[in-house]
């Protein structure tokens, strides 16, 4: 008789388990933004801020930071690779960003746009900043946070990537 009451106590405790994940999965909704530069998903663990230079994400547990930008590109630049001006985004990153040290660089992180992805670090704080390009548009990621979260939400930073859509009109 005690093996059958251990035995429906788990059960108990197994379906309890299950309820309280569904429910806690099914409070994150997922929210669109788009303006006439880029499109993008991200779920309801971002808070947004929105300017007219930019779309800012803040992770709300971690305090992490998604900010994106949109430059448009003179049209003689509709041609140019972005290998070709790379160079002069980074020096400007770099320049912005006095300190950080280089630690890892990537050409195409993107398989839908010409692109490179450079990691930065200084102290506790980790910096990914991401360049895309297409025809005349430029969108600069910089994804930064404590290094203790950095990893935790990159899955969610790179979602959100990946629903990055250039908008060209």
């Amino acid at each position: 008789m005690k093996k059958r009451n251990i035995i429906i106590i788990l059960l108990l405790i197994m379906l309890v388990s299950v309820i309280l994940i569904k429910v806690s999965n099914s409070s994150i909704t997922i929210n669109e933004f788009k303006n006439n530069d880029f499109s993008l998903s991200y779920d309801s663990t971002w808070k947004i801020k929105k300017d007219d230079n930019y779309l800012e994400l803040v992770h709300k547990k971690s305090k992490s930071v998604l900010k994106i930008q949109s430059k448009e590109l003179d049209t003689i630049y509709i041609d140019t690779k972005l290998s070709d001006i790379v160079d002069d985004l980074r020096y400007s990153i770099e320049k912005q960003n006095e300190g950080y040290n280089l630690i890892d660089s990537l050409d195409s992180p993107s398989t839908e746009y010409d692109s490179y992805s450079y990691l930065y670090e200084k102290d506790m704080e980790q910096v990914l900043v991401n360049i895309y390009k297409k025809n005349n548009k430029i969108i600069v990621v910089y994804y930064s946070s404590n290094s203790e979260y950095f990893d935790i939400v990159l899955d969610s930073v790179d979602i959100i990537l990946d629903s990055l859509e250039i908008i060209y009109k």
